[in-house]
């Protein structure tokens, strides 16, 4: 488990599998059993559990296929440290 003060290289990695992950269910790759029914509604909401919060965040799968996966990383990069530039 991770914090917000966790070492930006492991909350880098976790992001970036997050992203990547996100990609794929976008592209239409089977992720979990019920990706095409997640991929018929507008947006996709997940959670990333840390040690000290639990992030619930909401994408639409208009805004994951139009952001690249570095784009989607750092944003998930940037609410894990509660960075001053991640919308609320």
């Amino acid at each position: 488990m991770t914090t917000a003060r966790s070492s930006t290289s492991k909350l880098r990695r976790q992001a970036n599998e997050i992203a990547r992950t996100l990609k794929r269910a976008e592209r239409g790759e089977v992720i979990m059993g019920k990706d095409e029914e997640a991929r018929s509604r507008p947006s996709v909401i997940f959670a990333v559990a840390m040690d000290d919060k639990i992030l619930k965040i909401e994408m639409t799968w208009d805004s994951i296929r139009g952001t690249t996966e570095h784009g989607i990383s750092e944003y998930i990069f940037d609410l894990m440290r509660e960075s001053r530039e991640a919308p609320n």
